[in-house]
């Protein structure tokens, strides 16, 4: 595993994300990620050094925000790929779709504790509408997106 299977493998993993996203979309009405939201609170981070945001849907929209928070997205998944690699080398995981799942399941320890709060949601999202659904479909995807990682780096193997 190199770098470079990292990228490709991050990319692969939140592609599925994205179209799982989109799946459940369908099926239930539950709107996907809001990245343009992401983008906002990342330029809040740049020019407020803010890292806790609040109310970021009634601020004003900041210059290419939606293609920021994509960017971001992505850079966070490859990020997730490369720890996933290390957890590799180090002999803690295997690659394995099980392994795989495990990692993902863990890491929904990020949104819940940094990701919910700094977007100005609370920790496991508390300040949300329905606190539970979206901790539950934090853990979904990132199950699956871990499922995603297990397969990328089985297919490149």
């Amino acid at each position: 595993m190199n770098f470079i299977d990292c990228i490709f493998v991050g990319i692969f993993a939140c592609v599925v994300f994205d179209i799982t996203q989109q799946v459940v979309k369908r099926l239930t009405g539950l709107p996907p990620s809001n990245w343009a939201i992401v983008g906002r609170w990342f330029w809040s981070v740049v020019t407020k050094g803010k890292i806790i945001a609040k109310d970021l849907p009634s601020q004003d929209p900041r210059p290419h925000e939606l293609r920021v928070g994509w960017i971001i997205h992505y850079l966070v998944a490859i990020g997730y790929a490369v720890l996933f690699a290390l957890l590799v080398l180090a002999d803690i995981l295997d690659v394995s779709v099980s392994h795989g799942l495990i990692f993902g399941m863990i890491s929904v320890i990020v949104p819940w504790f940094f990701f919910m709060p700094a977007l100005g949601n609370g920790m496991l999202a508390r300040r949300t509408a329905n606190p539970r659904l979206a901790c539950g479909l934090a853990f979904m995807m990132h199950s699956i997106f871990g499922v995603a990682l297990g397969i990328g780096f089985i297919i490149l193997s």
